[in-house]
């Protein structure tokens, strides 16, 4: 017969096991997730000495990047969004974290992988239309990979012009967009703020155009879009119309963090004080608005009418990247629609997007 002392330190082992002194939440332990700006949760004991909190990224500390929360629970959780630059690797990653608890070190590590980037990789398809064209002949590098944008007041160049009526097609392999918190896409166009009278910020330069997903290539589900002449100028659920605040470099915002400031808000400022809004700019999307758990392709139809016409050849939405915010790698992923009610799908589903729905909080 065990001793009633035996049984309680069985249950002090287990009880530490399951709440250990300090522990990594996200990202899951031995997960692969999309190579793109990082979420980390940690959580650690109340009564640990926070001051002596140290995280560890690939050997890299990033410890002033943590907010912590008040104590609930008995624990305290440190939360870092968004963590990039040049300490998230494309491949083999390492967390490494401990603090002091009754003055002994604890200490916690995870390993997890990347793979792939948010960018689509492909061109399924392009129809140019009437007037359009420019730059067609960089196709399909230059509407693959991150954005190009030049900023609130200059259109990049880094573009290809879809006409009247024109579109693209664009495929996602090694990752796929899943539905997560929040936005899970943004489409990159080249509008940009236009300067008035009294050097005040008017109505953006916007050539528009509608966006829908789809899994398979041939069922579309296309997102509200008030394509209409009479819809400017902000032309509701329509891309182009955000000016592109990302640029693939470190200098600017990485393109999976999306812009929440509405456009109306940038118009009607001065120049000369505005602030660029946080985030990549561009017009973002929601999955659930067409009922799709995730999504490979992304098509973007231009306007059947000229709204900016620049010239011969440069007419309609001019597309420069389209970025995953929320994103999965990608894997068999049977078919969900609207309505569908497969068990197997969502499940599936389900276990490639947790991690997400788990780390990437809004703040």
């Amino acid at each position: 017969m065990r001793s009633s002392f035996g049984i309680w330190i069985a249950a002090a082992a287990a009880s530490l096991a399951m709440n250990p002194p300090i522990r990594i939440v996200a990202p899951a332990a031995f997960e692969t997730r999309t190579w793109m700006p990082l979420t980390i949760e940690i959580q650690f004991d109340e009564n640990a000495d926070a001051q002596t909190l140290l995280v560890e990224l690939n050997g890299d500390d990033i410890t002033d990047l943590f907010s912590l929360s008040a104590a609930a629970g008995g624990h305290v959780t440190a939360i870092a969004f968004d963590v990039w630059d040049d300490r998230v690797l494309l491949g083999a990653n390492q967390i490494d974290a401990s603090i002091d608890l009754s003055g002994a070190p604890e200490n916690a590590a995870r390993a997890f992988e990347t793979q792939g980037d948010p960018y689509a990789d492909g061109v399924e398809a392009f129809v140019p239309g009437a007037n359009g064209g420019f730059n067609a002949g960089a196709l399909p590098d230059v509407v693959l990979g991150s954005p190009v944008g030049s900023g609130l007041f200059v259109g990049g160049l880094d573009v290809v012009s879809l006409g009247r009526s024109g579109r693209i097609d664009l495929r996602f392999d090694d990752n796929v967009i899943v539905d997560g918190p929040g936005v899970d896409f943004t489409v990159f166009e080249n509008a940009f703020l236009e300067i008035g009278a009294g050097n005040l910020t008017t109505v953006p330069f916007a050539e528009p155009g509608r966006v829908s997903v789809s899994q398979d290539g041939i069922e579309w589900f296309a997102f509200p879009c008030a394509l209409s002449p009479g819809a400017g100028p902000y032309w509701p659920g329509c891309a182009g119309v955000y000016p592109v605040l990302s640029n693939g470099t470190l200098a600017m915002p990485h393109a999976s963090i999306p812009s929440s400031d509405p456009i109306a808000s940038l118009v009607g400022q001065s120049v000369f004080t505005i602030q660029a809004p946080a985030g990549s700019g561009g017009d973002s999307y929601d999955l659930a608005a067409v009922g799709l758990a995730w999504a490979r392709y992304v098509r973007i139809e231009a306007a059947d009418f000229d709204t900016n016409v620049v010239g011969s050849g440069n007419s309609g939405f001019d597309i420069d990247a389209v970025a995953a915010v929320n994103s999965a790698p990608s894997i068999p992923l049977p078919s969900l629609g609207p309505g569908a009610s497969n068990g197997l799908a969502i499940a599936v589903v389900a276990v490639a997007a947790r991690a997400l729905r788990r780390t990437r909080r809004r703040r």
